[in-house]
């Protein structure tokens, strides 16, 4: 079966990136305290492995470095955080807290004052302060929040670096806007794209697009014209999108369609080959039809005369150029090379890594193109093409870590090679499963029988890439590194989804306005004086509190009964197309939680069994007629489930004492390995002591 992953063979570092590596690490910041004497650490962080996976794949020699790694040190389970996210559970290795401590709680946290989903990545909005009008613009006069990381608690490499460690992380999550260090950190998912957004690609088409306020993309419907009147229809003129104009938007609203700041885009098409002339502002490519271009640097200007300048960078891919005309741009990742905002502490990290890998890179926090293939943009064969490039960005960038690693330093490297593309594959076939147990296994409702010829072995090809770059991981350490690889959790098919609000309406605990049946929370459909509870985020269940929610009916005294009652509702719930119990287990907030932002967690958290999860309409607050359905979704393996259901692996290359160990666990273990003690808070115990 073909694999559809990068396959390059291992090799020495490139002369190259040696050299800019050694250069870039001599010329650090000045007054960093030498690392210390000793092993250093390697962290290889793999987002999504999962333990059954990969211990079949170990078991039938496909993943020989993993295998030996096992035999040199250990292998085992690690428990994830509760709930399952990403967010929640790195926020839990980077400070050694739970939630209740770092004040991360799931990808989606909701504002009490307006009953809103916001991103968890940062607080509720507040003043959205003063500006002068001067002749159409708004400019910046008082007031406003800066835009800070809502987490809280102090990360491992702060504590490291305190101690003189020379610490080096690379695209962690949950680290944007990063948070004050001196350490070099480059942030990772959650950093966003120039729209402020977390990836909008833009699709340039001439084909009608059906249900376009569905999709995720920014759809331009464009015609192939005869602007040179030599009678070929050979040319097409657009635009692309930036970041929002906001020197002409009134503080505190939302930008519109037409809110953007732009340049001009136009594509020549060849008469006589399927290949174009790319022009984006003042970039220039050309492209065959099926292939994409490099990076190209767009700049867009906030003021006139270029006098804020906002620097970019995209890539196109020419789909199709004739008869149809369909042109896919990445969403206009923030320069690596001129970040417009701080995307690494120190500030010019980015730039300096852009410097040594030759130019741009991936920036926004999360680069699979998976919104166009939800949207079904793109096939499968697009998808694993874009793939392939983030995954040459990841192991140029690895090669950088491994050249500046030195005896005593401590390295995280973060890998999404195996997350996303779980999300995005797993309904060609289980890979939890053997080969020859799938053929006799129900098959995923978002089933595609023709893509599924061509990519059911994906998800392993992408397992099998990871351990050809353990090997080079091991190969490129000092001997006597302490090796460590972890994953955030691990992974489930995702067959049934339930819309949480629809079962609340059903139940009795939330109302709709006017006798209606279905709705949405932000747009005002909720009747808060009969509603008793609500959902928003993937697992979080709220009650209307009075003193908490703006219109909050529920007395404080009222709380326990309210929780049990819910709770033994949902446990007892059970999806009547199979007999299954869509709900594992339901947790409260305060029995679960530790620490100063505990007031802030969700009151219960729903902990879905294997198969199932909250509907994506749910998360973010609406009430749809049916509260189970199919999931026919490309988006077909899932983790956010209860964590007994997804752990996820560690592996190590020392032994390490007893088990049951998770996420906090490993960051006492590095704060230890250097004799650092732990920080206020923190629960985690060493799993291996030096």
């Amino acid at each position: 079966m073909r694999r559809s992953v990068v396959r390059r063979d291992v090799r020495p570092l490139p002369v190259g990136i040696v050299a800019g590596a050694l250069a870039l690490a001599l010329g650090g910041c000045p007054g960093t305290p030498p690392s210390l004497a000793g092993p250093g650490v390697f962290v290889l962080g793999v987002d999504g492995m999962d333990p059954t996976i990969l211990a079949r794949m170990m078991g039938e020699g496909r993943m020989p470095n993993f295998a030996k790694l096992a035999q040199a040190g250990a292998f085992q389970p690690l428990g994830t955080s509760n709930p399952p996210q990403s967010p929640v559970a790195w926020s839990n290795f980077v400070t050694g807290l739970d939630p209740g401590g770092h004040g991360i709680y799931d990808f989606v946290h909701r504002d009490p004052e307006t009953y809103l989903p916001i991103s968890s990545a940062t607080p509720p909005p507040g003043d959205a302060g003063t500006s002068l009008d001067l002749f159409g613009f708004y400019l910046p006069i008082g007031g406003g929040d800066d835009i800070v990381n809502n987490r809280t608690g102090t990360p491992w490499w702060d504590a490291l670096h305190d101690a003189g460690v020379d610490v080096e992380v690379y695209r962690v999550p949950g680290n944007y806007p990063p948070t004050p260090s001196d350490a070099k950190v480059l942030a990772g998912m959650g950093t966003v794209d120039m729209r402020g957004g977390y990836g909008q690609y833009t699709w340039y088409t001439d084909q009608a697009v059906e249900s376009r306020a569905h999709l995720k993309g920014d759809i331009q419907l464009v015609t192939v014209e005869d602007y040179d009147l030599d009678g070929v229809a050979d040319t097409v003129k657009s635009t692309l999108k930036g970041p929002p104009d906001l020197f002409h938007l009134p503080p505190g609203q939302i930008p519109g369609d037409s809110d953007y700041l732009t340049v001009p885009v136009t594509v020549s098409i060849d008469p006589d080959e399927e290949v174009a002339l790319i022009r984006a502002g003042s970039a220039q490519a050309i492209v065959r039809e099926g292939e994409w271009t490099d990076w190209m640097d767009v700049s867009f200007d906030a003021l006139p005369a270029g006098a804020m300048p906002l620097a970019g960078a995209v890539r196109f891919y020419a789909k199709e150029l004739r008869p149809a005309f369909r042109l896919y741009a990445s969403p206009v990742n923030l320069s690596a090379e001129s970040p417009p905002q701080d995307i690494s502490t120190p500030s010019d990290f980015a730039s300096d890594l852009a410097d040594v890998l030759g130019g741009q890179y991936y920036t926004q926090g999360m680069p699979e193109e998976t919104n166009a293939l939800k949207d079904t943009t793109f096939s499968d064969d697009d998808y694993v093409k874009q793939v392939a490039l983030v995954q040459e960005d990841a192991e140029a960038m690895l090669d950088v870590a491994l050249a500046r690693f030195r005896p005593g330093d401590a390295t995280f490297f973060y890998l999404s090679d195996i997350d996303l593309q779980c999300h995005m594959l797993w309904r060609h076939g289980d890979p939890r499963l053997a080969p020859s147990e799938r053929a006799g296994a129900p098959a995923h409702p978002a089933y595609e029988a023709e893509a599924a010829a061509h990519h059911a072995d994906d998800i392993e090809g992408y397992y099998e890439n990871v351990d050809r770059l353990l090997g080079e991981v091991v190969a490129g350490l000092p001997t006597d590194t302490f090796l460590v690889v972890m994953s955030d959790h691990g992974f489930q098919p995702f067959t049934r989804t339930m819309n949480l609000n629809g079962w609340l309406r059903d139940n009795g605990w939330l109302t709709l306005k006017d006798g209606k049946h279905e709705g949405h929370i932000a747009q005002g459909d909720v009747d808060w004086s009969k509603t008793r509870a609500y959902g928003l985020g993937f697992n979080a269940l709220y009650l209307n509190l009075q003193g908490r929610e703006a219109e909050g009916i529920v007395a404080p005294g009222d709380v326990p009964a309210i929780e049990a009652q819910l709770r033994e509702q949902l446990v007892a719930l059970v999806d009547p197309t199979n007999s299954a119990h869509p709900v594992l287990r339901v947790d409260r907030g305060a029995d679960i939680y530790h620490g100063a932002r505990v007031a802030e967690a969700p009151d219960l958290v729903v902990g879905y069994d294997r198969g199932y999860g909250n509907s994506d309409e749910s998360t973010l607050g609406e009430i749809l007629p049916d509260i189970l359905a199919d999931n026919t979704s490309r988006w077909s393996g899932n983790h956010l489930m209860a964590p007994e259901v997804v752990p996820g692996v560690l592996l190590t290359n020392r032994p390490i004492s007893g088990e049951g160990h998770d996420l906090t666990d490993i960051t006492a273990t590095l704060l230890a390995w250097y004799g650092v003690a732990p920080l206020p808070g923190m629960t985690g115990q060493p799993v291996l002591t030096r």
